[in-house]
C-alpha cells in the first residue's frame, strides 16, 4: 500500500518528473499504481486525477484540499474520510466502484456517471449534485445547501438505482429529476422544498418524518398499483401533486406478466395513482391529473389547513381523523342538495362526514351562513339515512322533512300551511264548518268558513267553533291543531330570526 503526505511523494508514486509535486498544484494523468493509494493528511490546492488506474483503494483521509478531481480512474473504491476539500469532484469512474464520502467538510460535490455512492456525516457549504446514476445512492446525515439528483446512466430493471435520504438536513432544495429508480425512501428529512419531477419507481414512494419549510412539489412521478405514502412529516408551504401517473397508464414502458401469474388490481382501481399523507400537517394542498390516469390523494389522520378544488379526474379522500380547516370554493353556490352533491363528488372521492364537515366550516369563516345551513341540513340527512329503520323514519321524516333541523324555515311553514289546508278540507267534507243551510261541496263560502277555522285552529288564534262542534271531540283537535301550530309557527319564526340576526 502507497501511503503519501506530501504532493512530491505523489508525484514519485505515478513516477512523474522530480519538479512536479513542488508547488500546491499537481495534475495526474494516464498513470498505473500497481498497489492501493493512500493519501493521508495531504495539504494541496489543486488536486487532479485524470485516468489513473489503482490496484486497489483509492483512499483519501484527513486531507486539506482546495479543489480534488478524480475523472476517468480505475479503482476498487474511491474513499475519502475525515478531510477538508473545498470542491470535490468525481466522474466517470467503473459501474463496480464505490464512491463513499464521510465524516468530512466541503465547499461542493460532484459526482457524474458513478457507481454505488454513499455519504455519511458529510457537511457541504453549498450544492451536492449527483447525475448520471449507475447504482444505489445512499446519504445519511448530509448537511448541504441544495442537493440534486438527476438523470441515470444504468438501464434495465437490475440495474435501477435505490436511493435513500436519511437524517439530512438542506437549508434549500432537494430535487430529483429525470429518474428511474428501484425505489425511493426519505428518512427524517429536514429541507426547505422537496422537488420529484419525472420521477419512476418500481416499489412504492416512501417517506417518514419528512419537513418541509417551503412545500413540496410532485409533477410527473409514475408510482405502482401499491399506494406510495408520506408519514409523519409536515410541510408548512404548498403540496402540489401535479400529473402523478399509475405505472399501468404508461403503455411504453408496461412489464407484462410473467407466465402464470396472474395481474394484481391497484388499490384505487386500474389506472388510478394513489398517494398517502398519514399523520402529518399540511399547509396547502393542490391536485390535479390528466384524463388517462386518474389520482386519488388520501389524508389519513392528517391536517390540512387549505385544500384546493383539484383539476381533471384528481380527488381527495379523508380518512381516520383527519381534517381540513378551509376548502377553495371558487364560485360554487350551495343552495340544494344536487348543487351540495355535484360539488362534493368533484372534490372527494365519496360524500364523508369529515369532507361535508370540511365545506361548513368553510361556509362559516366566510359568513356564508345560509349556504352553511344548507350544507348542515345535507349532512344530518345523510347521516340519519345510515341509521336504522326506525332511527331513520324519525330522523329523515320528521326531525329532516317536517322540522328542517332546525335550520331550515321552508319545512316547518311547508307542514304547517299542508296541516292547515289539510284540516280546512276534512273539516268542509265533513260538513261541520257549514251550518244547517249550507250548500253543499260546492259551497264557496262553507269552504271559505272551513279554511278559516283551519287557520284559528292551527294558530291558536281563539276564533271559537259553531256550537254544534263544542264536544270533548271538538276540544282534543283544538288542542292537538293548537299545540302542532305552536311548534311549527315558534319553529319557522325562530329559524327566520336567527337567519335575520346574523
Amino acid at each position: 500500500m502507497a501511503t503519501v503526505r506530501t504532493l512530491e511523494a505523489l508525484a514519485r508514486v505515478a513516477e512523474l518528473e522530480s519538479s512536479a509535486g513542488r508547488d500546491r498544484d499537481l495534475a495526474l494523468r494516464q498513470s498505473d499504481i500497481d498497489e492501493p493509494l493512500v493519501l493521508d493528511s495531504l495539504t494541496a490546492g489543486r488536486l487532479a486525477l485524470h485516468r489513473v488506474n489503482v490496484a486497489g483503494a483509492l483512499t483519501v483521509r484527513s486531507c486539506v484540499v482546495e479543489e480534488l478531481v478524480v475523472d476517468h480512474c480505475t479503482a476498487d473504491a474511491v474513499l475519502v474520510s475525515n478531510s477538508r476539500i473545498g470542491r470535490l469532484i468525481i466522474r466517470n469512474t467503473p459501474r463496480n466502484t464505490g464512491v463513499d464520502v464521510s465524516e468530512s467538510t466541503l465547499e461542493s460535490l460532484d459526482v457524474h456517471s458513478c457507481g454505488p455512492t454513499r455519504f455519511e456525516g458529510v457537511r457541504v457549504s453549498d450544492s451536492v449534485t449527483i447525475a448520471a446514476m449507475r447504482g444505489p445512492v445512499q446519504l445519511r446525515r448530509l448537511r448541504a445547501a441544495t442537493v440534486a439528483l438527476r438523470s441515470q446512466a444504468a438501464v434495465g430493471r437490475q440495474r435501477r438505482p435505490e436511493v435513500s435520504l436519511e437524517r439530512m438536513i438542506v437549508s434549500e432544495t432537494i430535487t430529483l429529476d429525470d429518474l428511474w429508480l428501484a425505489s425511493l425512501r426519505l428518512d427524517e428529512v429536514d429541507v426547505s422544498a422537496l422537488l420529484l419531477r419525472r420521477v419512476r419507481v418500481d416499489a412504492p414512494f416512501r417517506g417518514t418524518g419528512v419537513r418541509c419549510r417551503d412545500g413540496l412539489r410532485i409533477n410527473g412521478m409514475v408510482i405502482p398499483g401499491e399506494a406510495s405514502a408520506l408519514l409523519d412529516s409536515e410541510v408548512r408551504g404548498p403540496v402540489e401533486v401535479r400529473g402523478l401517473r399509475h405505472e399501468a397508464t404508461v403503455p411504453a414502458q408496461r412489464r407484462p406478466v410473467e407466465a402464470g401469474a396472474a395481474a394484481t388490481p391497484a388499490t384505487g382501481g386500474t389506472g388510478t395513482a394513489e398517494l398517502v399523507f398519514r399523520s402529518s400537517v399540511i399547509s396547502s394542498l393542490t391536485a390535479s391529473a390528466d384524463e388517462v390516469s386518474p389520482v386519488v390523494v388520501e389524508l389519513a389522520d392528517t391536517t390540512v389547513r387549505a385544500l384546493a378544488v383539484p383539476a381533471g379526474p384528481a380527488r381527495f379522500r379523508l380518512a381516520g381523523t383527519s381534517s381540513v380547516q378551509e376548502v377553495d370554493l371558487g364560485d360554487v353556490v350551495f343552495r340544494n342538495d344536487e348543487q351540495v352533491t355535484g360539488f362534493m363528488d368533484r372534490v372527494f372521492t365519496r360524500v364523508s362526514p369529515g369532507a361535508l364537515e370540511a365545506v361548513r366550516s368553510t361556509l362559516t369563516r366566510r359568513r356564508r351562513m345560509s349556504e352553511g345551513d344548507q350544507l348542515y341540513y345535507f349532512t344530518r340527512q345523510r347521516e340519519a339515512a345510515e341509521r336504522p329503520l326506525l332511527s331513520r323514519l324519525a330522523g329523515r321524516a320528521l326531525l329532516g322533512g317536517v322540522l328542517g333541523w332546525g335550520v331550515r324555515a321552508r319545512n316547518p311553514a311547508r307542514t304547517l300551511g299542508a296541516a292547515m289546508l289539510t284540516t280546512a278540507a276534512l273539516l268542509h267534507l265533513s260538513g261541520a264548518a257549514r251550518g244547517p243551510q249550507g250548500g253543499g261541496l260546492l259551497d264557496v263560502v262553507g269552504a271559505g268558513r272551513a279554511l278559516v277555522l283551519a287557520c284559528a285552529l292551527w294558530l291558536n288564534v281563539g276564533m271559537g267553533a259553531p256550537s254544534e262542534l263544542k264536544t270533548h271531540a271538538w276540544t282534543a283537535l283544538a288542542v292537538c291543531c293548537a299545540g302542532g301550530g305552536l311548534l311549527f309557527t315558534t319553529l319557522t319564526v325562530g329559524i327566520v330570526i336567527r337567519k335575520l340576526v346574523r
